[in-house]
């Protein structure tokens, strides 16, 4: 196993940035070879790739299941654009730093190998990026994804752990996301219609009081639309404890072959 800590600037957000990578170099543990398959993976709020390789040991992950896995820093952005700064986050995590990586790293250049996932608002911006740019990857591996962060707002905002103020700078509101990529049963639907839907896994905590009732209500949601997703649910919080336990599963969900 390999662990690269790169630095580059990028042209999406004007800023250099510095992604954690892991290769899964050949250890007799498997008989993996490059050109690798491929996770972009997006830490929560608050949280940064070097943070959350530490707490989840993604190093173990991707020598076991053979996969290259690239940390993306999002700065509390949700991973969306913001046209007005000029802070195209949606723009680097869905695109430019897969172009970068791959013309760095022995990557593989396949949708089919290409997956982006993460956790909490990394976990929401794997699901409208993944659908955004769903032509890149063919699947989107979420871990208690912050969904209807406005919703949680409205309904209990003691719950909530980012103020209104700093969600709708981030998102926008709730009105003005509807019917654009941000809107996940949206973008769900378009990509549904496309017909180029990425298998989609969704992980959640059973004591996670923040996500689960979003977490199920996408799960219900897509089933009603005839496309069911991958849906691991056990005893947990919005933690580190639970992220690190539900990456097993994801892992097996991104080495499966064409839904097997």
């Amino acid at each position: 196993m390999a662990n690269l800590h790169l630095n580059f600037r990028s042209d999406s957000i004007s800023r250099s940035v510095y992604p954690v990578v892991f290769l899964p170099d050949y250890n007799g543990w498997n008989d993996c070879r490059p050109p690798y398959r491929t996770l972009y993976f997006l830490p929560g709020y608050s949280g940064g790739g070097l943070e959350t390789a530490t707490f989840t040991n993604f190093a173990l992950y991707s020598a076991l299941y053979g996969i290259a896995i690239v940390l993306v820093d999002g700065e509390n952005s949700f991973y969306l654009d913001d046209e007005q700064r000029g802070a195209m986050f949606s723009q680097y995590a869905g695109q430019e730093i897969v172009e970068a990586t791959r013309a760095l790293l022995p990557l593989s250049h396949r949708r089919e190998d290409t997956y982006i996932g993460g956790i909490s608002m990394g976990g929401y911006g794997a699901l409208v990026n993944g659908l955004r740019y769903a032509d890149t990857f063919s699947k989107i591996a979420m871990l208690s994804p912050a969904l209807e962060m406005h919703r949680r707002q409205r309904e209990n905002p003691a719950l909530c752990p980012i103020r209104l103020g700093e969600l709708e700078g981030a998102i926008g509101t709730e009105e003005s996301l509807a019917g654009t990529y941000k809107d996940h049963l949206f973008a769900s639907r378009q990509a549904i219609e496309r017909g180029n839907l990425p298998e989609i896994f969704l992980g959640c905590g059973r004591q996670d009081e923040l996500v689960l009732p979003a977490s199920r209500r996408y799960r219900d949601a897509m089933e009603a639309l005839g496309h069911p997703i991958a849906y691991y649910e056990a005893e947990g919080q919005h933690d580190h404890t639970f992220w690190k336990q539900a990456l097993t599963p994801l892992c097996e969900f991104l080495n499966q072959r064409g839904g097997e």
